[in-house]
């Protein structure tokens, strides 16, 4: 299985939903864009870093605030899906969970603009 059929895996799909759920529970979006009707959306997804095409986890964050893109609360963001992500992926099967073990990520996005 490559990396893109194991994105879509329905045991990743719910992991990636889990980390959205908690993300709203804790406030931490509310903290980082000071709205509190943000949406966030975390999935993996073709990138371009540096001109290069690659394969990442992304966190896609749109508020109607302007995006304030050098705000320290975006790191605490990023750490918090990395963390979550990698207990959950433990649970993920082998199969599923190997493909996607080399994506960059997370990285963060705001409104369209890459922060992290």
């Amino acid at each position: 299985m490559n990396s893109k059929d194991a994105a879509v895996d329905a045991s990743v799909q719910d992991a990636l939903r889990c980390i959205e759920d908690k993300l709203y529970e804790t406030g931490m979006l509310v903290t980082a864009t000071g709205d509190s009707e943000c949406d966030v959306t975390i999935a993996f997804d073709d990138v371009h870093i540096r001109k290069e095409k690659v394969f990442a986890l992304v966190v896609r964050v749109a508020t109607r605030r302007p995006a304030r893109t050098s705000r320290p609360s975006w790191q605490a963001v990023r750490q918090y899906v990395l963390e979550k992500y990698s207990m959950l992926q433990a649970g993920l099967p082998e199969d599923v969970r190997e493909p996607l073990l080399d994506c960059v990520g997370p990285i963060v996005f705001v409104n369209g603009a890459m922060v992290l």
